[in-house]
């Protein structure tokens, strides 16, 4: 099967039936020794925000709209959806990391509030 259409039919399988969390992406560390991994930024109601780090596998499927990505192509500030599961070290394996297209937020100087630009 086609990256593409593996990318497309996992993002829509894997929604209704494991742990997903939605946020920003805060960090991305591509370079870490033990394993890459992600760190997203998300708000409960009520103001409250909590973090959650995921380590990127080698089973991590990573894609932006349908199209395949590389680790190496997330970039901080982009919106996401990360299902996970629980490693027995107690951290969180992403399964899938999904970036919405339409809500990537970049960085560029002089535009909007700390230099921020948000796409829809």
């Amino acid at each position: 099967m086609p990256a593409t259409n593996r990318a497309a039919s996992a993002v829509r399988s894997v929604r209704g039936t494991m742990p997903t969390i939605w946020g920003h992406l805060e960090n991305v560390d591509k370079l870490s020794a033990r394993s890459p991994h992600i760190q997203v930024r998300t708000s409960l109601p009520g103001g409250i925000v909590i973090r959650v780090r995921a380590n990127i596998g080698a089973q991590t499927l990573i894609a932006r709209g349908t199209e395949p990505v590389a680790a190496s192509g997330l970039r901080e500030g982009e919106f996401v959806e990360v299902s996970y599961r629980h490693s027995r070290e107690g951290r969180l394996d992403a399964d899938t990391i999904y970036v919405r297209p339409e809500q990537t937020v970049v960085g560029k100087p002089g535009h909007g509030r700390f230099g921020l630009t948000i796409r829809k």
